[in-house]
């Protein structure tokens, strides 16, 4: 008479995916080549152990211990899918990313008698996702957040800041006769001097403060818990006297000064997109007064704002 459970690890076995089978309360049974060598644990020393014990899951990008779905596919007598991504901690320490799903085992009558957990690497998987996220929220060239991050983080500061009444600041900073540097060098010299910028501009601020380029030479700074306006003004000060230091590029040493404008909320206004409305207009006066400056919103500047969209949208119209 054939050994069932034979023959259960000889189709196992020939499975490429992780498998263990489990008992009715969790316990593990058998462990397919597969499993054992993406846990760690030899049949011998995983027969008996809670399964938890041998696949011992973390949430993704977390770490907090997550629950084996064996045990929801036990209580409930059905098969549990993929419950997203999670992190499979071997015995030895290994991390992989790994798509994970249960299917209760019933006998004749009807009644679970076990669970078949089904396991495989997505670690690939994971990160392609992961890059594609990146790449989705940040400058290809900087690799700073881009506009899509920043307005997200505008919104969780503006929350922050509602709690803890510190106001926040955005900084719009712009850099002075960039088309000129970009004719006279090339836009491989221009494509440095914008990395070398965004070196200087992290450096100037917090980890907690966020560094954009919105595209071209723009970069938008996003300055969280402030205690003052002073300070706001003192570190902007600090970024004019940083960015028109002489950037040697190569056989070249380039020269160049920033406009810088600042709104603040809730001073300025109340919400993500008039604040970065007031910045550019402070910003494009700051040009206006002869650039390497900076200037603080008002709704005279917002006024500005306004008119050169108007003024842009005539000219496209002609």
């Amino acid at each position: 008479m054939h050994d069932p459970h034979h023959l259960l690890r000889l189709t196992l076995e020939s499975v490429r995916d992780a498998i263990v089978t489990t008992d009715a309360v969790g316990r593990v049974q058998i462990l397919n080549a597969s499993a054992q060598e993406m846990t760690g644990w030899s049949q011998s020393e995983a027969l008996g152990r809670p399964i938890e014990e041998v696949v011992n899951l973390r949430e993704y990008g977390s770490d907090h211990p997550r629950p084996n779905p064996a045990y929801a596919a036990l209580n409930s007598g059905k098969k549990v899918e993929n419950t997203g991504h999670s992190l499979l901690v071997g015995r030895d320490g290994r991390r992989l990313g790994v798509h994970i799903s249960a299917i209760p085992l019933d006998d004749r009558s009807g009644q679970t008698e076990g669970c078949l957990v089904v396991f495989e690497d997505a670690s690939a998987a994971l990160r392609l996702a992961e890059r594609m996220a990146y790449m989705a929220q940040h400058d290809p060239l900087t690799g700073l957040p881009n506009r899509i991050l920043l307005v997200d983080r505008m919104e969780q500061g503006t929350r922050l800041s509602d709690r803890t009444r510190e106001p926040l600041a955005v900084i719009f900073v712009d850099l002075d006769h960039f088309h000129h540097i970009n004719e006279t060098y090339g836009h491989a010299i221009a494509d440095q001097l914008l990395k070398e910028v965004s070196y200087r501009l992290n450096d100037a601020v917090r980890e907690s403060d966020t560094v954009c380029r919105l595209g071209g030479d723009e970069f938008v700074l996003l300055l969280l818990g402030l205690k003052s306006v002073v300070d706001v003004e003192s570190l902007a000060a600090k970024l004019l006297t940083s960015i028109a230091r002489p950037y040697p590029l190569g056989e070249h040493t380039v020269h160049t000064t920033c406009s810088i404008g600042i709104s603040l909320y809730p001073r300025n206004a109340t919400d993500a997109e008039t604040l970065m409305r007031l910045a550019d207009g402070a910003m494009h006066k700051a040009k206006q007064n002869g650039r390497n400056c900076l200037i603080f919103a008002t709704q005279k500047a917002e006024q500005l704002a306004v008119e050169d969209e108007e003024e842009a949208a005539e000219a496209s119209g002609d």
